[in-house]
């Protein structure tokens, strides 16, 4: 006989129980209740337990009343989305019978509470078809991962390309000193880098985090983030928050000053995070991807390894009705077509489409 039950970052005890940050960083309570403080947005596990299992799938529920376009609707709608490298995860078993009705479970609970729409973003290496509606599952992109298993010779000679080794010789010429960060005040310091980096890349709002958020992860989550700064004539000049759980380490958000790109510290950065990562037994280093198809990010993260992983999104709409009034709604007020760039859900695109990618 299976069992539901849905947690909330107040079961703290019991959600750690089931998807502890050493299982998935992403899927932790940690995570769930830093996200849930800077965005308001509802965070959640639902869990299908059985004999031998707990199938467990975090999420966040997310206002639709809240648009600018639905002042007329008075019937109270969501959507849901996950956190970066999750979807629903079997905890404890490998049985591929464990799975099956899941996802028609989750369905079920979504219609009972006027949840119109659900996003996921899957871990490349956890996910499992018969978790999900499989017509929903599509291909997103090709993302970096660096094989920490092998040696650091290994590493060095046959994942690293000669660009890549020259700048990381480059930083260490230039006495570019990597270092974790300590204190608040490297934090500060790690925050100053970072918002400069998304004014000159002009990136969209959601992504000027504040400083308290990455105080947050620094005070709570010690151990499983990780600030790496790099250090050049006395001042910071560059810098990344890696998450990571018993297996994976993950490059989550990062900066560094344009100004001194010669000395390349974003290499250092990378290599002694790398090294780091080896020292605690770490299996895999997850760069990620770029925001288009092979593009310079892409190409920066590839010249650390070969490897590619396949990435994933889940797109399932679960009140069609409503999502098509609410598609409606959408262009009527933008006056364009909601589905023009393939964004989901797509009542909630944005004119340009443009969105920062893992």
């Amino acid at each position: 006989m299976k069992a539901e039950k849905l947690l909330t970052v107040d079961d703290a005890t019991e959600w750690r129980a089931i998807s502890p940050a050493s299982f998935s960083v992403f899927g932790s309570v940690e995570y769930a209740r830093i996200s849930q403080e800077h965005t308001g947005h509802l965070a959640h596990l639902f869990v299908v337990e059985t004999e031998d299992s707990w199938i467990a799938y975090p999420f966040y529920l997310r206002s639709v009343n809240s648009l600018p376009f639905l002042s007329d609707i008075s019937e109270i709608l969501w959507d849901t989305f996950t956190p970066e490298f999750t979807g629903p995860v079997d905890c404890r078993s490998n049985s591929p019978s464990v799975g099956a009705g899941f996802a028609d479970r989750y369905s079920k609970y979504c219609r009972e509470q006027r949840i119109v729409a659900e996003f996921a973003h899957l871990h490349p290496w956890t996910w499992r078809t018969e978790f999900l509606e499989p017509s929903c599952v599509e291909f997103d992109r090709e993302i970096v991962y660096v094989d920490l298993t092998l040696s650091e010779d290994q590493l060095w000679l046959d994942s690293f390309t000669y660009a890549c080794r020259k700048n990381i010789k480059r930083g260490c010429k230039e006495n570019v000193r990597v270092f974790q960060a300590t204190s608040p005040g490297d934090i500060k310091e790690f925050h100053h880098i970072y918002i400069h980096t998304m004014e000159r890349n002009q990136a969209v709002e959601r992504y000027y985090f504040p400083l308290d958020y990455f105080v947050a992860f620094f005070e709570q989550m010690p151990g499983n983030a990780r600030f790496t700064l790099a250090e050049c004539k006395d001042q910071i000049v560059a810098g990344t928050l890696y998450l990571h759980d018993d297996v994976n380490v993950y490059s989550y958000l990062g900066g560094a000053d344009h100004a001194f790109q010669n000395v390349r510290p974003t290499n250092g950065v990378i290599y002694e995070t790398i090294r780091w990562a080896q020292s605690q037994g770490k299996r895999r280093f997850i760069l990620g991807g770029g925001y288009e198809p092979d593009d310079g990010i892409f190409r920066f993260k590839a010249s650390f390894s070969p490897l590619r992983a396949k990435f994933h999104v889940y797109k399932r709409v679960h009140l069609p009705d409503e999502y098509a009034v609410l598609c409606s709604a959408w262009s009527a007020y933008y006056h364009s077509d909601a589905n023009l760039n393939g964004y989901f859900p797509a009542y909630r695109s944005t004119l340009t489409g443009a969105e920062q990618k893992l």
